[in-house]
């Protein structure tokens, strides 16, 4: 997992809508990278799935199939964060996402500042994001 001031991260998600990471942002930004077929995810993303009430998510679906088939997942399992398909696996990469989930912490100056994988808590990335305001 990479470390230092966050890539560009960006593009159309599964729902039309534009995301972008952007790098002089006012609050912390959780960046998740998962798959539909991980086991670890399917613990994880309701986390996820809390934590994007009062944080920003920019959730990144690695191999995981079509736009409508990932959407199609979100709404099964009654998720709302925002999704960007990285079926072409250049995302993960970039960032260097392997193990899954991936989550990294970016502050509000574009710094990488926490990096996970597996399994974590949701006070845990609630605490990391706290933190990464300072």
């Amino acid at each position: 997992m990479i470390t230092g001031q966050a890539p560009v991260l960006g593009g159309i998600a599964i729902d039309g809508s534009q995301l972008t990471l952007n790098t002089a942002q006012t609050e912390p930004t959780l960046v998740y990278f998962w798959g539909t077929w991980c086991p670890v995810c399917r613990v994880t993303s309701p986390m996820v799935e809390s934590i994007s009430q009062d944080h920003k998510v920019i959730s990144v679906a690695v191999a995981s199939g079509s736009d409508s088939e990932i959407q199609r997942y979100m709404d099964e399992h009654q998720y709302h964060f925002p999704v960007l398909n990285d079926d072409d696996g250049k995302r993960s990469t970039q960032w260097g996402a392997m193990a899954f989930p991936a989550i990294y912490i970016i502050d509000p100056q574009g710094e990488i500042r926490f990096v996970t994988s597996g399994v974590t808590s949701t006070w845990g990335m609630k605490f990391r994001l706290w933190l990464a305001q300072f």
